[in-house]
């Protein structure tokens, strides 16, 4: 089957991932596994993840430090990529779902490697969740890109009104907050209401900057 989307697996033994990868090829996943070296600290595994620029989604096992490899579990993995990518698709994926249950905030996000490969439809259930979580993060920044480009080619013919020159600013400031590992990215003063008096060029640095956030996705629509 043809690959439609890729998938970061972060678990600390390879035969796991190699096994999900197996077992995903075939609905359109292609998963991929990150680096784990004996005792290595948390930053350097989440600066592989960060600069994972062409996943889909995160899968995120629970139980890291199991193998005493690491110190750490996926729940801190969790925490720190919800405070960096807020709504970017990701979830934890576990055979012991009561007791990561305690440790992570969100329950919604916990799936249980055995119970979602049960029978084909669980495993149609769980491949479904996985595409709209996808889709939705996908259509969440068109929506935002398209009313950007909406007002500021509203704003080069005419002018916004300040209700208008707000949204704007809100808009462009919520696509900078989707990651929050971006080092170039437009300043606050950017996208001032100052800067808004000189549109042609605000239109110019907003379009590179919504460029940087979905590069990887131009071809999308074509596939």
């Amino acid at each position: 089957m043809e690959t439609k989307y890729t998938i970061g697996y972060i678990d600390e033994d390879i035969e796991e991932v190699n096994t999900y990868a197996r077992r995903l090829r075939t609905y359109g996943f292609n998963v991929v596994g990150f680096n784990f070296e004996k005792g290595m600290p948390f930053n350097q595994l989440m600066t592989q993840v960060y600069d994972a620029n062409d996943i889909d989604l995160l899968m995120i096992d629970f139980n890291l430090k199991g193998s005493n490899i690491v110190a750490f579990d996926g729940d801190r993995v969790e925490s720190d990529f919800y405070d960096k990518k807020p709504r970017f698709p990701h979830i934890i994926f576990t055979s012991d779902t009561e007791y990561a249950e305690e440790f992570v905030e969100d329950l919604k996000i916990i799936f249980d490697k055995e119970d979602v490969f049960e029978d084909e439809e669980t495993i149609g259930r769980f491949v479904k969740m996985l595409e709209k979580s996808i889709l939705q993060y996908r259509k969440h920044i068109e929506r935002k890109k398209t009313i950007i480009s909406e007002l500021l080619v509203k704003g080069e013919k005419g002018g916004l009104d300040s209700i208008e020159q707000n949204s704007l600013i809100s808009l462009q400031r919520e696509l900078r907050n989707l990651d929050k590992t971006k080092k170039e990215e437009v300043p606050e003063k950017e996208i001032s209401f100052e800067k808004l008096e000189d549109l042609e060029k605000t239109r110019k640095e907003a379009e590179e900057f919504l460029q940087s956030l979905i590069k990887k996705r131009k071809n999308d629509s074509k596939d």
